[in-house]
């Protein structure tokens, strides 16, 4: 391995691992709400976990688009199977690796529907995938632009909404400021922390995130992961 790929390797782990980022400060100011401070001690330490790659981030959100983890799950190792190129390390283990945009693009509708992708999910996988390779979509580009300039920019692409482009950019970019408003974990886990008798809509989630500024997508991790013990049947002190 060349210096340059050591060196790529190890900015691609702390990335993924989101290593560079200091929890402290967003510790501090979560603790002046007291819904939040036993969030903080419940999970301290938590952190995104973010994908390798600005494509494998877009196809994964779009799969899983309108449908459970699990399913969702299932559907991206079968788009794997089908597209994947099957690498092998030094003890011989086999792998799949996530197909690339070319890969993608060769695909048809026809290829994707028996693995039971819907007739939309395999049409705006396959679209994003040939926007890619046709240059319509610059990935490298997306790194430079604001948060509202990446959604302004991939929104223009069919079956790509201002949920998916949030996600794309908590989870394959790392922006530390992404408040998903429309998510319904989101609202479920928001009712859940601050015992609210209904759910918070849209607006009133965005009036609330005002003051998560600058570490909306922490909070929102969080309030997920709030979520995720109670499915669990976990309990924590308050």
């Amino acid at each position: 391995m060349s210096v340059e790929e050591r060196s790529e390797l190890v900015r691609t782990i702390r990335h993924v691992f989101c290593a560079d980022l200091d929890l402290l400060p967003i510790y501090a100011q979560m603790q002046e709400e007291a819904e939040l401070a036993a969030l903080v001690k419940r999970f301290r330490g938590l952190r995104l976990m973010h994908d390798s790659d600005l494509f494998q981030s877009m196809v994964k959100t779009i799969i899983g688009q309108q449908i459970n983890l699990t399913f969702a799950a299932n559907l991206t190792q079968r788009l794997l199977a089908l597209a994947g190129d099957e690498v092998v390390d030094e003890r011989g283990v086999k792998f799949l690796a996530f197909p690339t945009a070319e890969a993608v693009a060769r695909l048809s509708v026809e290829d994707l529907r028996p693995l039971q992708f819907s007739q939309r999910k395999a049409e705006y996988i396959i679209d994003y995938a040939r926007a890619i390779v046709d240059g319509t979509v610059e990935l490298e580009r997306l790194w430079a632009m604001e948060d509202e300039e990446v959604v302004a920019h991939l929104t223009a692409l069919r079956g790509i909404g201002r949920w998916t482009v949030e996600c794309l950019l908590m989870f394959g970019m790392g922006r530390p400021n992404l408040l998903p408003a429309a998510d319904i974990g989101l609202r479920n886990g928001i009712s859940l922390v601050y015992k609210l008798d209904t759910k918070p809509d849209e607006k009133e989630i965005r009036r609330m995130g005002e003051r998560w500024e600058p570490w909306r997508s922490i909070y929102s991790l969080y309030i997920w992961e709030a979520v995720g013990a109670v499915k669990r049947k976990e309990v924590w002190e308050e």
